[in-house]
């Protein structure tokens, strides 16, 4: 199975951190659990992140 580049390379322990982090959320002691099974999910939180970082970046302008 082929590794997803990440947009930023320096980003990956802070991505692994955040895998880490939502399968603790889940219970999960596994995260590449995370990938089949939860998928949606934290795609959905990493959207929520973003808008948040934008709306706080807007507003401090």
């Amino acid at each position: 199975m082929a590794r997803n580049k990440l947009v930023v390379p320096e980003a990956r322990q802070a991505f692994e951190k955040f895998k880490m982090e939502t399968a603790q959320e889940f219970g999960v002691d596994d995260p590449r659990a995370l990938a089949s099974n939860h998928t949606g999910y934290v795609v959905r939180k990493l959207v929520e992140m973003g808008e948040r970082q934008l709306i706080d970046s807007y507003k401090n302008k």
